[in-house]
Formats: structure tokens, C-alpha cells, sequence
């Protein structure tokens, strides 16, 4: 039997916790069928409030209170509650990053009466983002890949690159960062910039000349590999550089991998694709 590997599934959604679209639906099933394959998968999703703690049987995880995040100039607290993704034979750990100023609330990603997108998504996904990694610290379980899903996880690969680059216990993660959509609400105002913590000209220093903080940009701009499922992302993906997304896109276009998901058994063939990315990443720790 292949050796397992460990890794980290981000998503801002799972199934059937909570779920808006495509996101859920992979977030939601693609790690059962990797853990049944033998590998040591877990998943993190925000805390939202509208999760049934009774219905799922979500539990607080002492020793993991109280855990400090830095957003903005201030130190918001993230707690961790856990829960499982059950299948026939398997049980997928998920924990829930939460913190009530952030995700108590009605709505995901926009209030669901207004339909606007919540003015604060920008800490929010500050402090979903670097939260992640606060979190692994504490728990001192050490992932070879986390594997972030879209817009709301894009900051993670940046912070590998920047704040946490020399901090021994990242140092040999590798991060895939998974694209849905290139929709502009993953953009923020330049000022937002400084609430991540990020050095002072990071994105610079890769090519980018960010005029505001795009979540989406730093995922494809610092992930160790790219993927994308198809349909409008994989257009998007691959056209002429036109605009700054497209520039990013194809100054990284060796590490774009486009995943197959036709016909048949697709669940276990996107799975096996991903399975030879993490080996791939792993061995060159």
C-alpha cells in the first residue's frame, strides 16, 4: 500500500454541514473518498452560527479555546469545534474555526435578506485564513499539503510565503489552491491590505502590482499548485493575459493543473489526480 499522506482540506463550506454551490458538494464528499483511499485527511470550515451543533453533534474542543489571531492591529480569539464527515466506512475529522463577531451571523457570504455581500467579508476571511494556521500550531498536527478551496482560503499560500516562512513548523507544507470561479468579489480595498499582516510590497515582489487586496490573485499567485475543475474557471484559466488575473495566470501556467471530472466515476478519478499532485508536492520537501 502507497504511503499515506496528510493533508488539510479548507473550504469556506461543506455538505452537509452548510452549502451554497460547487464548493460544499466537493468540500463536502471528495475527502471521504480520499480518506478511504488510506489517507490521514481533515477538513476546516468557519464556525458559522447557522450550523446545528445538536443536528451534527458539533463538540467544543477544550484545549482548543481562545486561540489569539492577529487581524487589522488587534488579536480576535478563534474557538474550535469538531465534528465528523461520516460515510458507510469512513469518519473525516472537520474542525470549525469560529468566533462570533465573524460568523454568527445569518448568511455565508451576504446577508440573505439584502443579498449584499457583508461589508467585513475582508477580516472575515483575514481571520479565516491566518486562523488555519494558528489553529494547526495549537493542535500540532502537521499537514504535508493544505489544500484551499477558492477565493476565501486564497490568503493561505500568501502567509506560508511571508509571516510563516520561517517558522520551522511550516516550513515543508505545500499548499493547492483549488479555483471555482475568478468572480471579483474576492476583491477588497487597498486598505484592507493592511489588516492581513502582510509585509509591505509582497505582492510586488512576485509580479503583481495589486491595486487592492484580492484573495483570489494571492492564491494563484503563491500556491504551490494550481487546479481548477472546468467550465468557466478553466476558460478563464487559460486565455491571453489581458487584464491582472489573466498576467498571473499565465506567468503560472506550469503549475495549472486542469482537473478531469467526465462521465462515470468521477468522485475517485478527481481524487486520484489530486492524490499524484500531494505525492508529488511531498516528495519534494
Amino acid at each position: 500500500m502507497s504511503k499515506s499522506i496528510a493533508i488539510l482540506f479548507v473550504a469556506s463550506e461543506a455538505e452537509p454541514f452548510i452549502k451554497t454551490g460547487s464548493i460544499g458538494d466537493l468540500a463536502g464528499n471528495l475527502p471521504k473518498t480520499l480518506k478511504a483511499m488510506g489517507h490521514d485527511i481533515r477538513v476546516m470550515l468557519p464556525g458559522y452560527g447557522s450550523i446545528s451543533n445538536r443536528r451534527f453533534q458539533i463538540h467544543n474542543l477544550l484545549r482548543m479555546k481562545d486561540i489569539e489571531v492577529p487581524v487589522a492591529r488587534d488579536l480576535e480569539r478563534a474557538n474550535v469545534k469538531s465534528s465528523y464527515l461520516n460515510s458507510e466506512n469512513q469518519k473525516v475529522l472537520v474542525y470549525f474555526l469560529a468566533n462570533d463577531r465573524y460568523f454568527n451571523r445569518q448568511g455565508l457570504y451576504f446577508h440573505p435578506e439584502t443579498k449584499k455581500y457583508f461589508t467585513d467579508n475582508d477580516e472575515r476571511f483575514i481571520f479565516f485564513c491566518r486562523g488555519v494556521l494558528e489553529t494547526l500550531k495549537r493542535l500540532q498536527w502537521q499537514p504535508q499539503i493544505i489544500h484551499c478551496n477558492d477565493w476565501q482560503c486564497g490568503l493561505i499560500p500568501a502567509y506560508l510565503k511571508s509571516i510563516y516562512k520561517d517558522d520551522p513548523y511550516f516550513r515543508n507544507m505545500k499548499t493547492v489552491f483549488t479555483v471555482f470561479s475568478l468572480a471579483s468579489h474576492a476583491s477588497f480595498p487597498k486598505s484592507s491590505f493592511e489588516k492581513t499582516g502582510l509585509p509591505l510590497g509582497f505582492f510586488r515582489e512576485n509580479g503583481s502590482q495589486m491595486e487592492r487586496l484580492n484573495f483570489l490573485k494571492a492564491g494563484l499567485a503563491y500556491a504551490d499548485v494550481i487546479t481548477t475543475f472546468g467550465s468557466k474557471a478553466e476558460k478563464g484559466i487559460v486565455t491571453s493575459p489581458e487584464d491582472e488575473t489573466e498576467r498571473i495566470l499565465h506567468a503560472r501556467r506550469s503549475a495549472i493543473v486542469s482537473m478531469s471530472h467526465q462521465n462515470g466515476n468521477g468522485q475517485a478519478r478527481i481524487a486520484q489526480q489530486l492524490v499524484d499532485i500531494y505525492r508529488d508536492l511531498a516528495k519534494n520537501n
